[in-house]
């Protein structure tokens, strides 16, 4: 399989409520590790949870709801 075929396969698969749920679990466990034993560190965990958590999000959400 080719690399463009196995990406575009990795998009389709890795839908918005994946997003979602993979970024809160990367939120989860930087607030356990904040809890356990705060860190410099524990940023490589909540910057990329923040971003992958909110990619999620429509980016037009509906006014009219």
């Amino acid at each position: 399989m080719a690399w463009l075929e196995k990406l575009q396969v990795f998009r389709e698969r890795f839908t918005p409520r994946r997003r979602r749920i993979v970024g809160g679990a990367l939120l989860a466990a930087w607030v356990a590790g904040v809890v356990v034993c705060p860190g410099q560190y524990l940023l490589g965990l909540s910057i990329p949870g923040v971003i992958i958590f909110f990619s999620g999000w429509p980016a037009q959400p509906d006014r009219n709801g």
